[in-house]
């Protein structure tokens, strides 16, 4: 702890955590328990926001709406413009559910909730069960592949797009609109890089907006997620383009990103762990509990989510001013030695009671089914295909991308399938 220009305030800097550093994006674990035990709440000195690190205040933070979801909320946030003069980005950023308060979102959760309904969710299902089994098709049965590049940069983006709607040959475009809207938003990036990004999506909102209008002026827009969303009715009121796109993006932004290190995080978790491998195979009925617990054990977040001060007040002992940011270190949570025991031991029998893998409160994760389902899917046809995997030469000579905005992305993760040992004892 060091003096304070504010006093009592407790302070950190990039000594005690710097998240872009090569030593922790390799390995986290130290650092982060520390600051779950001895600072839950700091002021980062070098990164001018405060971080939040131990599972019970994140859990109290997620779910008090004085600390918004909105950067309009942030001290650095660029002017409110008027309607007329906000671009297809800004009108979709003010209609969404992390923007809008907290009465309005109460209002487009009951909206959506139809798109989210067992009959869509299930041909959705259907979908990307055969998306799964392409994927797997494609890698063969090769010695070793790189599941990064055959599964974690594919499973994703390949998802999203059928739950959207989104045609095969425009995959590509997609997932460029899915990392620009991702990047647009996130506080830590330099804000050249946020206005290069917001203008780089614009093209993805003009297509969803057209398609949005194409299917209004069917005589029924179908009862797929875009079609459910447009039909979505309360008394009358229905969703605008604006609010059907935001939702769309929120989609994006939770199944498309974080899923991409789902793959990767799971395959890593399920073979340097061959007694939990084997486990799940005896006990399908654990794959739900498996894939919290390997997010959990994962723990691939950098700089996970972003919270804004929307006025003045006093938490846990520190002054926070209005427009402040903070820095929602969840990963730090999930491994909190004070909620789990033995945080970094891989357990799929874990009672997982009070977990905030998908967050908690109002904004607990829309993606969660459809990384769920991805995972689960993933999982099961990697067992099916390839029951004696491991991790080759026993760390799959794993890599990191040290410049991912926002997660420990592994884009390395080579997989020994052992199939031909494998087909010779069949």
């Amino acid at each position: 702890m060091s003096a304070s220009a504010e006093a009592g305030r407790i302070e950190i800097d990039g000594k005690l955590f710097n998240p872009y550093s090569k030593d922790f994006i390799r390995s986290p674990w130290a650092t982060w328990e520390k600051l779950a035990l001895e600072y839950p709440v700091a002021w980062h000195k070098d990164l001018q926001m405060w971080v939040v690190s131990s599972h019970d205040a994140l859990l109290d933070m997620l779910k008090d709406n004085r600390f918004s979801t909105s950067y309009k909320h942030w001290e650095h946030a660029p002017p409110a413009k008027p309607f007329e003069q906000q671009n297809h980005f800004e009108r979709a950023i003010d209609a969404g559910l992390f923007v809008v308060d907290p009465k309005a979102h109460l209002r487009l959760r009951k909206l959506t909730m139809p798109a989210f309904s067992k009959p869509v969710m299930g041909k959705i299902d259907a979908k990307i069960r055969d998306l799964v089994v392409t994927c797997f098709d494609e890698i063969g049965t090769p010695e070793q592949f790189d599941a990064y590049a055959m599964i974690a940069t594919k499973l994703p983006v390949r998802s999203i797009a059928r739950m959207v709607g989104v045609p095969t040959n425009m995959e590509d475009f997609f997932h460029d609109f899915a990392v620009s809207v991702v990047k647009s938003t996130r506080i830590n990036l330099p804000q050249k890089e946020r206005e290069k990004s917001m203008q780089e999506s614009l093209a993805g909102f003009q297509y969803f907006l057209d398609l949005i209008r194409e299917r209004r002026a069917l005589p029924h827009p179908g009862d797929d997620f875009i079609g459910s969303l447009i039909s979505a009715s309360d008394d009358g009121d229905r969703l605008t383009d604006y609010q059907i796109v935001a939702v769309i993006q929120a989609v994006i932004v939770a199944g498309s990103d974080t899923a991409t290190d789902l793959h990767t995080y799971a395959i890593k978790g399920l073979l340097g762990n061959p007694q939990q491998y084997a486990l799940l195979r005896e006990r399908p009925e654990l794959m739900e509990n498996a894939i919290i617990e390997l997010l959990r054990v994962g723990a691939f977040g950098k700089t996970p989510q972003f919270r804004f001060v929307s006025e003045d007040l006093d938490w846990r002992g520190q002054h926070f001013r209005k427009g402040q940011s903070v820095l929602l270190n969840l990963t730090a949570g999930w491994v909190d030695p004070q909620k789990w025991e033995n945080p970094l031991q891989l357990d799929i029998t874990r009672r997982l009671d009070g977990n905030i893998v998908f967050g908690a409160g109002a904004h607990f994760c829309i993606g969660t089914y459809l990384v769920r389902v991805q995972g689960g899917l993933m999982i099961q046809e990697l067992m099916k295909r390839f029951p004696d995997a491991e991790l080759l030469d026993g760390d799959g000579h794993l890599e990191y991308d040290y410049n991912h905005h926002n997660a420990r992305r592994i884009n390395r993760l080579i997989v020994k399938t052992n199939a031909v040992a494998q087909r010779k004892a069949a």
